[in-house]
């Protein structure tokens, strides 16, 4: 089914593409060991890495969602609704589940780069649900 979207719409596509990018560069970042804050002789090392690496095939979950959001959105198709609102879910989800873990194990205190993933899956993924939701919630 066909919709007519925004221009800002269409922005907001462009911004999941570029999303979906940053996603797959940051665990091209991980794998490389560029992005990861903790020595192997560090206590906590071992324990967070098992944690970390249970994220990459639920943030490529969310690459595929993001894509075919901003694929649909694009071709003005009513698809790319869905899956902007079930990448937002899955954003919001997971930055949950990654904060509750830092909070809870300090990684705040040694790794700066977790509070920025993590505020931009909460607040990218709640826009994503406010920005999109306008065409489901109809008063």
């Amino acid at each position: 089914m066909k919709i007519e979207y925004s221009n800002k719409d269409h922005y907001l596509a462009y911004v999941e593409i570029i999303g979906a990018i940053v996603l797959i560069g940051f665990w091209i970042g991980w794998f490389a060991g560029i992005l990861k804050s903790y020595a192997p002789t560090d206590e906590f090392y071992s324990f967070y890495m098992i944690f970390e690496s249970s994220f990459p095939i639920a943030d490529f979950w969310i690459v595929i969602l993001l894509l075919i959001s901003a694929f649909g959105i694009l071709k003005n198709r009513s698809y790319g609704l869905f899956f902007a609102a079930a990448a937002g879910g899955a954003l919001i989800f997971l930055g949950l589940i990654d904060a509750t873990f830092n909070i809870q194990n300090g990684v705040y205190q040694h790794d700066p780069l977790s509070i920025i993933v993590n505020l931009a899956s909460l607040l990218g993924g709640t826009f994503a649900l406010i920005w999109f939701g306008r065409y489901f919630i109809k008063e």
